[in-house]
């Protein structure tokens, strides 16, 4: 039930902010925010138009990457606790020291596999990156439509 209404807080915020920076379609940036927000924010984060004084380097693909890993360590962070939450409940109606004995194992199983999932994943991602990254590309706002925006 959080994933949800996490993921619907943060589509209205990228679809206010798509709109005030003169995106194209903000409406489906929301849309596929709320459904696929792991995938489609850093796609957002990479292509949205900069404002004053805003700055975005290493281009696209790496700003991708980047934007994911970051989403990915709060979205398994969020995972982890939300685990942690119902294993508690488990533990507490457990009727007997061998059933919470089997909760708390069961619990540090379930938080290792995040953890690894976790690693394994933001590694793999951040390797890819770094090979990606084109130090030479710097984006100094404002850019896109807001750039067009300010000039006469």
């Amino acid at each position: 039930m959080w994933y949800w209404i996490l993921n619907i807080v943060i589509a209205l915020w990228v679809f206010f902010d798509a709109r005030s920076r003169k995106m194209d379609q903000p409406v489906l940036w929301g849309i596929g925010t709320f459904f696929i927000m792991i995938l489609v924010i850093p796609f957002y984060f990479a292509k949205r138009p900069l404002k004053d004084d805003e700055v975005r380097e290493g281009g696209i693909a790496w700003n991708v990457i980047k934007s994911f890993a970051i989403f990915w360590t709060l979205m398994m962070g969020g995972a982890g606790v939300s685990g942690m939450m119902a294993t508690g409940s488990v533990v507490h109606n457990a009727s007997s020291g061998a059933e919470q004995a089997g909760a708390a194992i069961g619990t540090a199983i379930g938080m290792g596999m995040i953890v690894g999932l976790w690693f394994v994943v933001l590694v793999g991602a951040l390797v890819i990156g770094l090979f990606l990254k084109k130090s030479s590309i710097i984006e100094k706002g404002p850019t896109g439509a807001l750039l067009q925006k300010t000039q006469p």
